[in-house]
């Protein structure tokens, strides 16, 4: 379990900053990623479904580093995010031709971020021979 805390920290350290950039600062999102809003109401969406979002895992992250009690709820929701959005992006690669450097960079951290989610599930899960079941 020693591999915790620096998982935690560097999910932290990833999801929270861009959660932040992307509610306060829709240029930056533009500049990156090309994603822009013709009205407010598309530029509220887009600071929920970026920054929102992004930050909430990174305050789970943060969450579950201050207590490890939610470790196992963190990872939980990080094999769900993680995977979903490595497959939508998939499609999205596919259909729409959007083979550029950030997508495909973007979408190894998903993919790697949810598969590693799944195998802390996995981990946790197996009997320790310690009387806990698989809990820490």
């Amino acid at each position: 379990m020693k591999y915790v805390k620096p998982y935690l920290i560097f999910n932290a350290m990833v999801w929270l900053p861009w959660g932040l950039i992307c509610i306060f600062d829709l240029a930056r999102i533009h500049d990156v990623i090309g994603v822009t809003s013709i009205n407010p109401s598309g530029s509220t969406d887009i600071r929920v479904m970026y920054g929102g979002v992004q930050l909430a895992v990174g305050l789970m992250a943060a969450l579950a580093l201050y207590d490890g009690r939610y470790f196992k709820s963190f990872v939980h929701a990080l094999a769900f995010m993680g995977c979903t959005m490595a497959l939508s992006r998939t499609y999205g690669l596919v259909v729409d031709h959007s083979s550029t450097f950030y997508t495909w960079g973007v979408l190894l951290y998903e993919a790697s971020a949810g598969v590693s989610a799944i195998l802390w599930l996995k981990f946790l899960s197996r009997p320790s021979g310690d009387g806990s079941g698989g809990r820490r």
